[in-house]
């Protein structure tokens, strides 16, 4: 964990400085910046009760000793994912300060000529009709943030196997500063539900009327786009501000959980896998992200996963994480 800290720190000194490069930030903008933090921060506290079951039964799980023997790492791993998180969000609102919106014209094509000549979204809303999918949509924004953010906290915590730490750490950076940053700003884009904003016309005229007579109307989903577009336009600097399309940070977090269950848990696939669908069916849906955004996340976190499993008797040798005798039971 103090190696995963390490990281987050050099991502914070790497990234901060690029961004004071590519854009002024001045006292106004931070000051407005801090209050929207603030506020989207108690949001997500609001949304803390998905995580109480989970803290409930962790001494369950591993023991009171096997708890208190790792947290010694949960110092490192609160910290780290802390500052990484705030940093990511800076570095996701300023992505078209490094790279122009430029995308989303080839993505939107490439996308409807994928799915045979129709937009995946339409398809999407058209399966939405066979089950009740405003109750699936807090998958998205809150059942899904929790792991996402609090994911290495929960290796700290419960997970003794240092050989599956360190893969799944690499995994982690994997979905968030190889996909979520780099690849991000390289594709710079604003997804469909977007697209008309930024571009103009009517492309998808007809998403925008569908999601407005969706189920999900009642929602607070429009609410969290205008917040998006509006900060965009004012250039804001607010955690959880930004807008990135490709490729989805949301399936690419989703796989490496759903990996992660498997690996525990052979059976954990099943749930994993149908958290995956989900997730992805959702970013589609809402008209957050092409499909293909979520395909090329999903393979592209698979093969960094399948390539450190081929590669862990030469990279990870050091060895299970060592407890102290009668340390409570472990989660295997």
């Amino acid at each position: 964990m103090r190696l995963f800290f390490r990281f987050c720190v050099v991502y914070a000194v790497i990234s901060l400085p690029a961004i004071m490069l590519v854009r002024d930030v001045g006292f106004e903008l931070l000051v407005e910046a801090g209050l929207a933090t603030i506020e989207f921060g108690t949001a997500i506290l609001s949304v803390g009760k998905w995580t109480l079951p989970v803290l409930l039964l962790l001494p369950f799980l591993i023991g009171m000793r096997g708890l208190a023997a790792n947290l010694g790492n949960l110092f490192y791993a609160l910290a780290g994912s802390s500052l990484f998180q705030a940093t990511f969000s800076l570095v996701k609102s300023s992505i078209p300060f490094f790279v122009p919106f430029y995308a989303d014209p080839p993505l939107a094509a490439f996308d409807r000529w994928l799915h045979g000549g129709v937009d995946p979204w339409t398809i999407a809303h058209r399966w939405a009709g066979a089950f009740p999918v405003e109750r699936l949509f807090p998958l998205y924004l809150e059942v899904w943030l929790f792991p996402a953010i609090g994911f290495v906290v929960f290796l700290a915590l419960t997970d003794r196997d240092r050989e599956r730490q360190m893969r799944f750490i690499v995994l982690f950076f994997t979905c968030w500063v190889l996909l979520g940053t780099v690849l991000a700003v390289a594709g710079a884009s604003v997804g469909p539900v977007f697209y008309d904003a930024l571009l103009g016309g009517d492309r998808f005229a007809n998403l925008t009327a569908a999601l407005a007579a969706s189920p999900m109307a009642a929602d607070n989903l429009s609410d969290v786009q205008d917040y998006l577009w509006a900060s965009y336009e004012r250039r804001g600097l607010a955690l959880g501000s930004g807008i990135s399309a490709f490729p989805s940070v949301h399936v690419a977090v989703a796989t490496m959980i759903a990996l992660y269950l498997a690996e525990r848990r052979w059976w954990l696939a099943v749930p994993g896998g149908a958290f995956v669908a989900a997730i992805l069916f959702l970013s589609v849906y809402t008209g957050y992200h092409y499909a293909v955004d979520g395909y090329f996340s999903i393979l592209a976190v698979a093969a960094v996963w399948a390539a450190l499993r081929r590669a862990r008797p030469a990279t990870f040798a050091s060895g299970p994480v060592q407890l102290p005798p009668n340390a409570g039971p472990a989660v295997p």
